[in-house]
């Protein structure tokens, strides 16, 4: 599939965006701004503090600002000004969608009353920390510890080190995303009934998606559920996970020791592979890691068996190079990869075979390279390459394009049809796991009707995963599953079998969208693929959502997002400077790629209403989550500098890092978040320890003098911390207006009080448990909210509602494919 390139091109190309946030909000209006739309950032006179952000070009450029601003026009206009103030409320007026970037409190361009009474059409969306409203809405707060706030943090805490965050903020970019999605599920519900709404994000609740479910463990009762447990039995000397990380030929490898039935097969598979090359001694041949955690936890196997087999590994990896890793784990489909580097990535030659890489040069002849399109292509989906603008640079012509003509026409105002914002969208869900089926899900909220098609006979990864009620393993009732398909219907289907795969047929002439996540090539050997699925019907959109894209050498590399992690140089930014990394929480580019699908699916339904033109967008997974580390690569594109992990310190604050508390009840190791932004900050920070002697060291009073002495610093804090509970730290720190947090395990997140505040956590009735728990949307929309109707299927709930009712089979014919073994 080729790409087109063009200035105003894009599927978002009608639509204008005011951007008014700061640095928290800016890749909102990046997205947009890839996206087509016409993106104007105003900025103070002294310019968004992105610009102001690292790491910088020896010539002073923010290569933060280099990432979030491109594409954008920028607009100076001064607050304090009321002829500006005017101006501003003139281009609200003009404006389709409103973004801003600012806690409860802090100075606002514009108050939201004086934005709906400008413009009652259009989309104002708020990224917030913790919420507009709640206990916890006007808490200091900054990407650390919202990350320990969220609950990704607290499984990065291995071998009794503390947490580690990625060296390249994330916490912000998640809410941005998300910000996206809901500004274009309003503008659906707009475009039925003329009139804007607001859209609240919370960054708090947009990380709690990168907990994989484990965040629901204490609602269903599983006790002692991790994301990276060690299946340690009582007694053993083990405490941490098994490694994940490894030492190849000529670099880091990513092989995970995936057990249980959702995974192990993987494992397997990769000791049957060092076996025949003679590495791996007898005794662990026979191994079966399908069901090797209940052999763990009963005591079966001594610690010297894991640790032999992990020296085995470590010894046969230590052979192995990235190229040859990648074609083995293609060739037998293993968990297996290298960690990439920024170099990695930016000399990838899958990358290039993608065309994913694009520069593009100021107006003083400066390049800039940046992650391109969100997706591969056939159609104008994305606007070209242009670099972030210079302070100011379009300012007249801005005012000349927006307020130059007359006022924009808008529709009139009609009452919202029942059902939510996209109310009629048909969708056809054929994903697994976790990237593809939260698209659905989010569609599923919003009054779509979701259809999601599995098989009883290979149960799905995402059902044979945690957590599950009681601790007791049942597909039926997977946490994971029942929060990424809730609201859908359900449909088991044997695509194996011929008569299963007309029954799709039949079902994308109904639909809108189909969502598929399987591995590249399949749909076509099914004769399922883009081709087929547009001769049936010519409007249908396809989104594919894949590890490593359609196309490329290494497009069949299979794998989880902690392979998507390794792969997009997530994994190589998360630890302590000279060890092995951590890598980030879970799975993590599943969490990235559904915000992405997200937007792109709303987007290309918006085009396709213009058009009456479908498509087919291939999403790579591993690509979106670079997306998320352009300020890395563009640093490296500029400079040669590789961004490296770097423990949970900043460049840009100090103190700030992750530190000791007392033991909690359970004995359980507790950490606490803090950061100091700035001098302000330091002097809160000195009064609330009573440390009058760092208030008094005129050394200590900027940025340079303490991260000059950070190490001591830091040894001081943890002493402070050491001696209290987490939850005390916390507390004190909050009180003096320093930004800190826990880093919160699942039982604070259960219990925590902005998230009850804000209805997080829903219960919905559930035929086998009686009841089961999901979080709920991750936006907020103030006049169509959303939330899921139903529990995610029991598997074929919904059989008779999708072939009777909506394909219009008799029952000889359900009773023919009943009985032939295709609806299983």
């Amino acid at each position: 599939m080729s790409q087109t390139h063009g200035a105003r091109t894009g599927f978002l190309s009608p639509y204008r965006v005011l951007d008014l946030t700061d640095h928290r909000g800016a890749l909102a209006g990046r997205i947009f701004a890839q996206l087509g739309a016409d993106v104007v950032q105003v900025e103070p006179p002294e310019g968004v503090d992105a610009r102001r952000i690292g790491p910088f070009a020896p010539d002073g450029r923010s290569m933060t600002w280099a990432a979030h601003g491109a594409g954008k026009r920028s607009l100076v206009l001064d607050p304090e000004r009321s002829a500006h103030r005017e101006l501003l409320r003139d281009l609200v007026a003009r404006a389709d969608f409103v973004l801003e970037s600012r806690a409860p409190g802090e100075p606002a361009w514009l108050g939201p009353e004086v934005i709906e009474a400008a413009n009652p059409a259009a989309i104002h969306v708020r990224i917030t920390p913790f919420g507009l409203t709640g206990p916890r809405a006007a808490d200091p707060a900054t990407d650390l510890t919202l990350w320990a706030a969220g609950g990704p943090l607290l499984p990065t805490a291995v071998d009794g080190d503390p947490p580690v965050r990625m060296s390249v903020p994330q916490a912000w970019a998640h809410a941005a995303a998300d910000a996206v999605g809901g500004s274009l599920v309003a503008h659906f519900a707009r475009l039925e009934t003329g009139r804007g709404q607001g859209v609240e994000v919370s960054a708090l609740r947009s990380a709690t998606q990168c907990t994989l479910s484990a965040s629901l463990a204490p609602a269903i009762g599983h006790a002692g559920f991790a994301l990276r447990p060690s299946f340690a039995a009582p007694g053993s000397s083990r405490r941490g996970p098994m490694k994940s990380k490894w030492r190849g030929r000529d670099g880091l490898l990513e092989m995970p020791f995936a057990m249980g039935p959702a995974t192990g097969a993987f494992t397997n598979a990769f000791f049957a592979w060092m076996h025949e090359r003679g590495a791996l001694s007898e005794r662990f041949a026979a191994w079966d890691f399908r069901t090797l955690p209940a052999r763990l936890l009963a005591g079966e196997i001594p610690d010297e068996a894991i640790e032999t087999l992990q020296a085995e590994t470590a010894a046969f990896l230590a052979g192995i190079g990235a190229v040859e890793a990648v074609e083995t784990a293609i060739a037998r489909r293993l968990l297996l990869a290298p960690i990439a580097t920024i170099r990695d990535l930016v000399e990838s030659p899958h990358l290039a075979a993608r065309d994913f890489w694009e520069t593009s040069a100021d107006a003083e002849g400066r390049e800039i390279t940046l992650p391109g399109p969100l997706a591969r292509t056939e159609v104008p989906a994305f606007a070209g390459p242009r670099p972030a603008p210079a302070k100011g640079e379009h300012s007249d012509e801005v005012l000349n394009d927006w307020l130059g003509g007359p006022d924009a026409e808008r529709a009139p105002v009609r009452p919202a049809k029942a059902g939510g914002a996209l109310a009629g969208l048909k969708v056809l869900d054929l994903a697994w796991v976790v990237a593809g089926p939260m698209v659905g899900r989010n569609l599923a909220d919003h009054g779509a009707t979701v259809l999601r098609v599995e098989s009883s006979r290979r149960i799905e990864a995402g059902r044979n995963s945690g957590p599950y009620k009681d601790g007791v393993y049942d597909p039926a009732l997977s946490a994971l599953f029942q929060n990424c398909n809730a609201g859908k219907r359900g449909l088991c289907l044997d695509l194996t079998q011929e008569a299963g795969r007309a029954v799709v047929r039949d079902l994308v002439k109904w639909a809108d969208l189909v969502v598929e996540s399987f591995a590249p090539g399949r749909m076509d050997a099914w004769g399922l693929g883009y081709d087929a699925l547009r001769e049936i019907n010519p409007e249908i959109i396809l989104l594919s959502s894949s590890l490593m894209g359609q196309t490329g050498p290494w497009a069949k590399l299979a794998g989880f997002g902690n392979v998507g992690a390794a792969m997009s140089g997530a994994q190589a930014l998360a630890g302590v400077p000279g060890r092995m990394p951590v890598g980030p929480s879970g799975p993590y580019t599943d969490f990235v790629g559904p915000r992405y699908g997200l937007a792109l699916v709303l987007s290309a339904l918006d085009w396709r209403r213009r058009t009456g033109r479908g498509c087919w967008l291939d999403l790579s997974q591993g690509e979106a989550g670079i997306q998320f580390l352009a300020p890395a690569a563009a640093d490296y594109a500029a400079t040669g500098r590789v961004a490296e992990a770097d423990g949970c310190r900043d460049p840009g604050m100090a103190p700030h890092g992750v530190f000791p508390c007392a033991p909690g009840a359970d004995g359980a190791p507790r950490w606490l978040a803090l950061a100091v932004r700035d001098d302000a900050d330091w002097r809160a920070l000195t009064a609330a320890l009573g440390r009058a002697d760092w208030a008094a060291d005129p050394a200590l009073a900027d940025l340079a003098g303490r991260k000059a002495a950070e190490a001591a610093l830091d040894a001081g804090l943890a002493e402070w911390t050491a001696a209290r509970g987490a939850e005390a730290a916390e507390a004190a720190l909050l009180a003096a207006g320093v930004p800190a947090h826990r880093v919160a395990d699942y039982a604070d997140l259960w219990a925590d009080p902005q998230l009850s505040h804000d209805g997080h956590w829903i219960s919905l009735p559930h035929p086998l448990a009686g009841e089961t728990w999901v979080e709920a949307c991750r936006f907020r929309l103030s006049a169509t909210p959303g939330a899921p109707a139903r529990c995610a299927p029991t598997f074929g709930r919904d059989r008779d509602w999708a072939l009777a009712e909506t394909l219009g089979y008799d029952p000889e014919r359900i009773a023919a494919l009943e009985a032939a073994g295709a609806l299983s």
